[in-house]
């Protein structure tokens, strides 16, 4: 991915290499004039001549120019590669600075992607003990970062895991059980809609976790 980044040519680059491709070939003409045609028409020495046309070389090529500006480019990619950033080519670098407004929907792009339990609600009059032990025990079975997060709060909290069976995982919903002979759910707000269980109470209080930037896991 950071091959075809770098090979995604910025204007700045694509300008470069069109004025090279004509200024760096006028410019070794124009010394080979002075090496050679100088001294036929105008006399002397021909060392002199050559070493005029040396001169002009080193102060006319462009290798500063053409080098340093696809140089920036490629160390910028890299540098930004390296600390996680995927930037899709020296174009998008370059229009960087036009940036407004910045949009991220991704755990893990401004977060460590490492979720901790923050808050546990009861919904009914299920006993708490009861309700995160079953949690729990569909959790520690999910390899999701989610998952992980309720499970381990738990866990260090000595909550023994019970037996689960039928367990699967929902993907981009959560993950269902069966225990003690009670199918249970496990998952986010999008699972609540799909089983018709979000009540306009349940909505208002997952709507008030959600504006405050957390991950609301329900279990039924």
């Amino acid at each position: 991915a950071v091959e075809e980044a770098q090979g995604a040519r910025a204007p700045s680059q694509r300008f470069v290499d069109q004025f090279a491709r004509v200024y760096t070939p006028t410019v070794i003409a124009l010394a080979l004039a002075v090496a050679i045609v100088a001294p036929l028409f105008l006399g002397g020495s021909w060392h002199d001549w050559a070493y005029r046309a040396l001169v002009l070389l080193v102060i006319a090529c462009p290798c500063a120019l053409v080098i340093a500006t696809p140089v920036t480019i490629v160390s910028g990619l890299a540098a930004a590669a390296r600390h996680g950033i995927l930037i899709k080519g020296g174009v998008y670098l370059e229009e960087g600075h036009k940036l407004v407004w910045l949009a991220f929907d991704k755990t893990g792009t401004l977060t460590h992607g490492k979720p901790a339990l923050t808050d546990t609600m009861l919904l009914d009059q299920t006993d708490e003990l009861d309700a995160v032990q079953i949690a729990t025990s569909l959790a520690v079975r999910s390899d999701h970062p989610v998952s992980r997060a309720i499970a381990t709060a738990r866990q260090h909290s000595g909550i023994a895991p019970l037996a689960v069976a039928d367990f699967a995982a929902l993907p981009g919903r959560g993950v269902r059980g069966t225990i003690d002979g009670v199918p249970y759910q496990l998952g986010n707000h999008r699972l609540i809609h799909e089983l018709g269980v979000c009540s306009p109470s349940l909505e208002a209080q997952l709507s008030k976790l959600e504006e405050q930037g957390k991950t609301v896991i329900v279990l039924t």
